[in-house]
């Protein structure tokens, strides 16, 4: 399944410029920042600690951002990364006043894009929140050694029976959170049940 997953994120990698060209003529697409879907940067890397956020979007988003301040007071951490999907998500995201934090579109989950991502902005901690599972993301992720959390955790019943046709996969993936953090019950256990080992 690896294997597979890989080969798909690859043809994927193919198409995704006409699929980028299809969001911007329906406005769905930033077309001065599409290239940060193959992280070509638009804001520069500041030396000294970053924590980088992973949200879809903007439910996502406002639900961190008190988080986001309080570690923004902290004087070890130099700058904030956030990574939303949505074009949505950007918009609201510059009506915040951060002042250590930039937003980023989240790049797609190819080998080499997401290589070339983590090389430039060197985070040393990474959170994804809720249901944002990106394999190739977390295994380049837990290869250099970055610290990995899945904050405020949410896996609804569809998509743990999916997981769950698939369980070595899952298993590898899962097991790779340094430490999980559920937004209910049922989370919780189907978590544990895909591999996950520190839950809360």
């Amino acid at each position: 399944m690896k294997l597979i997953y890989r080969i798909v994120s690859e043809l994927f990698l193919l198409i995704s410029p006409i699929l980028i060209l299809y969001r911007i003529l329906k406005g769905k697409e930033n077309i001065n920042r599409f290239p940060e879907r193959y992280a070509i940067n638009s804001k520069k890397r500041l030396p000294g600690k970053l924590i980088w956020f992973h949200c879809s979007s903007v439910g996502e988003l406002l639900s961190i951002i008190p988080l986001v301040e309080k570690l923004e007071l902290s004087s070890k951490v130099k700058q904030i990364l956030i990574t939303t999907t949505t074009l949505s998500s950007s918009k609201i995201f510059e009506t915040l006043k951060l002042k250590k934090t930039v937003h980023q579109f989240f790049p797609i989950d190819n080998f080499l894009i997401i290589e070339k991502f983590l090389n430039y902005w060197e985070p040393s901690i990474l959170f994804l929140c809720e249901s944002e599972i990106w394999p190739n993301l977390i295994n380049k992720v837990k290869h250099k050694k970055i610290k990995l959390i899945l904050l405020n955790a949410r896996m609804t019943l569809r998509s743990f029976e999916k997981w769950k046709k698939i369980k070595n996969f899952s298993n590898e993936i899962f097991n790779k959170f340094d430490k999980c953090f559920s937004q209910n019950n049922e989370t919780f256990k189907r978590l544990k049940m895909l591999g996950v080992e520190k839950i809360y």
